[in-house]
């Protein structure tokens, strides 16, 4: 890939010479990109333009559109994501990599992701919410210790109703099981948990924790009585407590007929705390990104996921998600043969809200892993400061579109941008740019004319004095 940027300011100025600048991605030391500019500065066309050469280049390209201000791109479908379309993914599809996929380790990144997205989800939901995941697992004969259990088909929303509705479940079980199984599945452990539903076992239970709470009670009031007739009143209570105590044990020892109910029991914790969990999932599944039915994009090597439509939690699962399918497919496929190929391209709109300070989170994994990979990192934002230090000094190119003046310090200071060259940045004409090329020091940064109309008729003190 090779995009042209603009002429350098510089040989304008002094040379009167036209020297063009181009982003070439693999002779960088990654092609990780980050492009920031405030409001009105031309980011979402220099974006378009970028992502224009990628999809002409034959790259793979994903872009995650947060304003739905990205459709257009030369080559590239694109997809919208609410409640009213019903595309979505599947997150309980496996990766089959006996190393990096399974069971445990999808059950694990989800629940990562829900507290990063929700940070309100306490130490029960979690235990709950995972439990609930391998449960569901495991009711489509899905286990975690046995891989050769892990590789099934993908299900859509209507082939599920169709199957259900003609309970066949033998054929369910040749996909994997969806959000919908993972509430289903929830609600018949909550409808146990609340009023003993179907499972006899666990309302025997609650019949001896109540009567040996009250045998309990009596035996400390027996204690403290002082008169015959309150020893012989209480002895008689007592008698029928431990009767009741005695008839509601055989009870619940009859009723178990699995031997894991107990299991069952601990597992969920109480019925408010997997109700929360359930009302966790609803809302998550409120825009139907999770529904398992693929998005329409064909053999189109250039997608756009529109957004915009989802609330914030929704779009940092969503992404988050795809992210780590996109890695962990490029990863099973292998370094590139020269360290530095391109494969693919992923951009972030408002890049920012998707990153962390986790090491393990698959952004930061991204930009530190993914170069061998071929896949490049393409981050816009209004502002640079508002990423980690670990990206900004670890990214292939930065272009500067014009910030605001009350960043200027900030972005001095992370970037060893001079307050020299952010002045003369003009929006939609003049440009900053640093690219970092495999051998060399930390290059300075450049301003770059990237609008020929203008830079044609460049006078000498149209750019700087």
């Amino acid at each position: 890939m090779k995009h042209y940027l603009g002429l350098s300011e510089y040989h304008l100025r002094q040379k009167h010479q036209d020297y063009p600048v181009h982003y070439e991605p693999e002779r960088l030391i990654n092609a990780h990109l980050l492009v920031c500019g405030m409001s009105g500065t031309g980011k979402s066309f220099q974006s378009k333009q970028l992502l224009g050469s990628a999809a002409r280049a034959g790259l793979q390209v994903d872009v995650f559109d947060v304003h739905d201000e990205l459709e257009g791109i030369a080559g590239a479908t694109a997809c919208r994501y609410s409640q009213a379309t019903g595309y979505g993914y599947n997150p309980l599809e496996l990766d089959t990599d006996i190393h990096t996929g399974g069971v445990n380790r999808q059950t694990e990144y989800l629940l990562g992701l829900i507290r990063e997205a929700s940070p309100q989800l306490g130490i029960k939901q979690a235990m709950v919410l995972r439990n609930l995941i391998v449960d569901t697992y495991q009711q489509a004969r899905i286990y975690p210790d046995n891989p050769a259990s892990w590789q099934r088909d993908n299900i859509t929303d209507a082939l599920r109703q169709q199957l259900r509705k003609a309970r066949d479940w033998a054929a369910l079980n040749a996909y994997y099981p969806t959000l919908d199984d993972l509430k289903d599945y929830g609600r018949r452990k909550l409808t146990a948990l609340t009023i003993g539903g179907d499972n006899p076992c666990i309302s025997a239970l609650e019949q001896l924790t109540h009567h040996y709470k009250r045998l309990n009670s009596l035996q400390g009031k027996y204690a403290k009585a002082s008169s015959d007739t309150d020893l012989d009143k209480l002895n008689k209570q007592i008698a029928t407590s431990k009767d009741h105590c005695t008839s509601s044990y055989a009870a619940f020892i009859e009723a178990m007929h699995r031997g894991r109910e107990l299991d069952d029991i601990l597992k969920y914790d109480s019925a408010d705390t997997l109700a929360s969990v359930l009302q966790r999932l609803e809302l998550l599944n409120a825009a139907g990104i999770f529904r398992a039915n693929p998005p329409p994009f064909g053999d189109s090597n250039a997608r756009v996921h529109q957004i915009k439509s989802l609330t914030d939690e929704q779009q940092i699962l969503f992404v988050k998600l795809r992210l780590r399918a996109i890695f962990e497919r490029h990863k099973r496929e292998g370094a590139t043969r020269s360290g530095t190929q391109v494969r693919h391209i992923i951009f972030l709109d408002e890049a920012h809200k998707f990153f962390s300070k986790d090491s393990s989170d698959i952004i930061n994994v991204i930009a530190r892993e993914a170069r061998k990979f071929g896949i490049g990192l393409w981050c816009a934002s209004q502002s640079p400061t508002d990423f980690p230090d670990s990206f900004l000094t670890n990214v292939g190119a930065t272009l500067i579109l014009g910030l605001h003046p009350t960043h200027w310090q900030m972005a001095t200071t992370k970037l060893r941008l001079g307050k020299d060259t952010l002045k003369y940045i003009k929006a939609k004409q003049v440009i900053a740019v640093q690219l970092r090329k495999e051998g060399m020091a930390e290059p300075p940064f450049g301003n770059v004319v990237v609008d020929n109309t203008y830079s044609n008729s460049l006078s000498h003190q149209s750019v700087r004095p």
